[in-house]
């Protein structure tokens, strides 16, 4: 680094130097080079003063030991949030206090002095024209080096307050009042006309003396590696066989203990009684099934001319035992699970990544802004899920034939609703 590198770090920061900083800069000559400039979060002293106050205060009427210093820039920044919040919330009817728009309305019209500065807010929410502390690194009375404080500066242009007249630059000294030149000489290095002549002669020397011993050290040396990579190769294999024998045991192992708890999960928890024994998780369903003529009936009832072209049922064994789990837990807390059958579409995403899911079907992080948010969106009528249907393309690979034209795709789907509650529109923005 340059003696006087600007540097901005995490101790910076958390505002607690010089203590960690001169473990950062121990490899520095900084009493030597003084002249660091760093940045650091504002804190006013009137109101970081008088909150430190109240609160050593408070600390001794409860029989505590006080605080001698706030420990972080954190406490600073949580303080002023709860009291941001707080301040808000009074000033919003209690009626209105779920009411997301207008409690942000109150937040948008704070301004007070805060224990971090000046509170404010943009339109947006964030916190308008942060202030910072500048910082110098340099030599103080008594010996050593601290940080002094030299100005503050915010986010706007044209806000920075700074005394150049007590920056130390390093190289240069103190009080300049404007900024020194930003280039470093570096000497040519010069040596004597007797160092290459010298350096050549042992040069030539070295060589022939050690020419011969060379060449025979080499050889040496090659043939050594040679008899050790060989019997590196060696062990390395018989590793390699015992590491394998060792893990066939271990998956033979697993795969035995893996069928057996299939079987112990699947006799406790059961599966439809239209489920069929199929490798597949994806089996046909013909009109030949009761099954097929349900479907058929429940969505004719929104959907009049509805022709269904392929029908399959989904048997993932993984995503069923994840939806059993759910419905026992809600009986066991006395909540009725309230099972539905619903219509859902997905829109461009391939239904393969929901039916062959494992863990969880259904994933937050493929669903997209709706009416009420970003959730998964069912209805009770397929006309409705009809408009987020799946086109599905010939391209695409799918373990489902290749789609005839105009055909469609959508979910009918088990959804464990439990607890209902209904709202407005205007709820959805609370």
């Amino acid at each position: 680094f340059q003696p006087d590198t600007i540097w901005i770090g995490v101790d910076a920061w958390s505002n607690q130097y010089p203590s960690n900083m001169e473990d950062f800069m121990s490899g520095f000559p900084v009493d030597a080079h003084p002249g660091y400039l760093g940045i650091t979060p504002y804190q006013p002293n009137d109101d970081h003063l008088n909150f430190l106050s109240t609160l050593q205060e408070a600390q001794r009427r409860d029989g505590k030991i006080p605080w001698p210093e706030l420990p972080h820039y954190a406490a600073a920044q949580m303080i002023d949030s709860i009291q941001a919040l707080v301040t808000a919330l009074v000033a919003t009817p209690s009626k209105d206090r779920r009411n997301g728009t207008a409690v942000m309305s109150h937040l948008l019209d704070l301004d007070f002095d805060g224990v971090g500065g000046r509170v404010r807010f943009t339109p947006s929410g964030d916190r308008e024209d942060p202030q910072y502390s500048l910082l110098n690194f340099r030599r103080v009375n008594g010996g050593g080096a601290s940080w002094v404080d030299i100005g503050k500066t915010g986010s706007e242009i044209g806000s920075t307050e700074i005394d150049m007249n007590e920056i130390c630059f390093a190289e240069v000294g103190c009080g300049l009042g404007t900024a020194p030149s930003d280039s470093y000489p570096v000497p040519d290095p010069q040596l004597a006309l007797w160092i290459p002549i010298v350096i050549g002669v042992i040069a030539v020397l070295l060589v022939g003396a050690t020419f011969s011993y060379i060449r025979v050290a080499r050889k040496k040396k090659q043939l050594d590696s040679q008899m050790t990579e060989m019997q590196k190769k060696i062990e390395a294999v018989k590793n390699i066989d015992n590491d394998l024998d060792n893990i066939n045991q271990v998956v033979d192992d697993a795969k035995k203990r893996q069928a057996s708890l299939i079987m112990k999960r699947a006799a406790l928890q059961g599966t439809p009684s239209t489920w069929i024994d199929s490798p597949d998780t994806l089996v046909p369903v013909t009109p030949e099934d009761e099954e097929y003529w349900s479907v058929f009936e429940k969505m004719r009832v929104t959907i009049p001319n509805v022709h269904i072209s392929k029908l399959w049922r989904v048997q993932n064994k993984s995503l069923w035992s994840y939806y059993s789990f759910h419905k026992d837990r809600l009986e066991m807390n006395d909540i009725q699970p309230n099972e539905r059958r619903v219509w859902h579409g997905t829109s461009s995403l391939d239904p393969s990544i929901v039916y062959a899911d494992k863990m969880d079907g259904f994933m937050m992080q493929f669903a997209a802004q709706g009416l009420w948010g970003r959730g998964i969106y069912f209805a009770d009528k397929a006309s409705y899920s009809k408009h987020y249907s799946h086109t599905p393309v010939k391209s695409q690979t799918s373990d489902r034939p290749a789609p005839k034209k105009a055909e469609l795709e959508m979910f009918l789907s088990r959804l464990l609703v439990g607890e209902t509650l209904f709202v407005t529109i205007g709820f959805a923005y609370a």
